[in-house]
């Protein structure tokens, strides 16, 4: 029988989350931007956070796609589509 596995919660050195750093983030850009509207800013967010952890765990796994693939919780073509967005392939 497959049991989730049990993590560690992401944390910054100063001790917050990475949800918590994310939302402060987040709040802060909204300000930045004043009256304007936020456009694409699910794609713009996404796209900070994967290309960066995408590069760390290809590093990590000295670019086996399948082991980051497994690491992710995604299939192999997954991610490869994923390297080729951010023109990591």
């Amino acid at each position: 029988m497959n049991h989730p596995m049990k993590t560690l919660p992401i944390t910054t050195p100063n001790g917050h989350s990475l949800a918590e750093t994310t939302k402060t983030t987040v709040k802060e850009y909204l300000q930045l931007l004043g009256d304007q509207d936020a456009t694409y800013l699910y794609r713009q967010v996404m796209d900070e956070v994967e290309r960066p952890l995408l590069e760390v765990l290809m590093e990590y796994t000295d670019g086996n796609q399948s082991r980051t693939a497994s690491f992710l919780g995604i299939n192999r073509a997954t991610l490869r589509s994923k390297l080729k967005r951010h023109s990591l392939i």
